[in-house]
């Protein structure tokens, strides 16, 4: 069993890394074996998304450039284990090394990628080259993706390191600032415990790492775009509602003066109605009447 799920992982990082165009015809062939095998997996494969093309670039570089994503991955692995150590009062030198390192792959990578992409037939977009940076960020500081690192490939884009990872990357690398002792002589100590931290906290945010710092920057930047972007969709779907809104008005007004016509149409057909018999009836008589003068005519001018 295990080879047998061995073998699937293997035909999974295939198809993930295999030609984007061929994706969904791969997939099906692959379910197809399954199902012929009486695999009941044959169903999860034919669910399977096709990526994105960021996505698929960084499948691409999973591919081709193993060592490369290994030091990536290898740097973020090592983050997160100086993490907590530096957080503590630690030394941070060691995560502000592994934090450079990280820094250091994501350019060579993303270049790496838009080359596999161009030479596939797919000339990278800045959306896509700023995705698929992205999701290797994503791959490498954020702890949540470690399942996703070790299977080798990705069905669709990941969101970036959150706000609070990021925070706690800051604060654990950051140097520690000098105590009392450290202080030259004639450095008059701080009025408070309170005016203390807030030195830190400013030292900490000066001396941040720049990819820290970076990734924090385009959060706040994202952010704020993205309540601009809700402001304008607001303001929008306010008129559209008010459109809306006097349309559905002007419309009951037709209505209400469309059943009033018909009701008043209604009301003369019913009285047609009721007089037709007797107008029939009067119509008869004097078609009679008619025919009996015409009959006493005719009498006349024959004598």
């Amino acid at each position: 069993m295990t080879r047998v799920a061995h073998a699937l992982d293997d035909d999974l990082r295939a198809l993930y890394r295999g030609p984007l165009a061929d994706f969904v015809g791969a997939r099906q062939a692959l379910a197809k074996r399954l199902k012929a095998a009486g695999d009941t997996r044959e169903s999860e494969v034919r669910e399977l998304r096709k990526p994105p093309a960021s996505a698929w670039a960084v499948n691409l570089l999973f591919g081709a450039e193993p060592r490369e994503m290994a030091a990536l991955l290898g740097a973020g692995e090592r983050v997160r284990a100086v993490q907590r150590h530096a957080a503590a009062g630690g030394d941070g030198a060691p995560l502000r090394d592994a934090i450079a390192a990280v820094r250091a792959a994501l350019p060579r990578l993303v270049a790496l990628g838009g080359k596999l992409l161009a030479a596939q037939g797919r000339a990278p977009a800045d959306a896509i080259v700023e995705r698929m940076r992205i999701n290797l960020e994503a791959l490498a500081l954020d702890p949540t993706h470690a399942a996703i690192a070790a299977r080798g490939w990705l069905d669709e884009d990941l969101p970036r390191p959150g706000f609070e990872a990021m925070a706690a990357l800051q604060l654990a690398a950051a140097p520690p600032s000098p105590s009392i002792r450290e202080r030259p002589s004639g450095a008059a100590p701080g009025r408070s415990g309170e005016t203390r931290s807030r030195a830190e906290r400013t030292a900490r945010t000066v001396q941040l790492p720049d990819v820290v710092r970076e990734a924090v920057a385009r959060q706040d930047g994202e952010r704020r775009e993205r309540i601009e972007q809700l402001r304008r969709e607001l303001a929008t779907a306010e008129r559209a509602a008010a459109e809306a809104a006097a349309t559905a008005a002007h419309a009951a007004e037709t209505l209400e003066r469309a059943e009033q016509a018909a009701a008043e149409t209604a009301r003369r057909a019913a009285d047609a109605r009721a007089r037709a018999p007797e107008a029939r009836r009067t119509a008869s008589a004097a078609e009679r009447a008619a025919a009996r003068v015409r009959e006493a005519l005719e009498r006349l001018e024959r004598t």
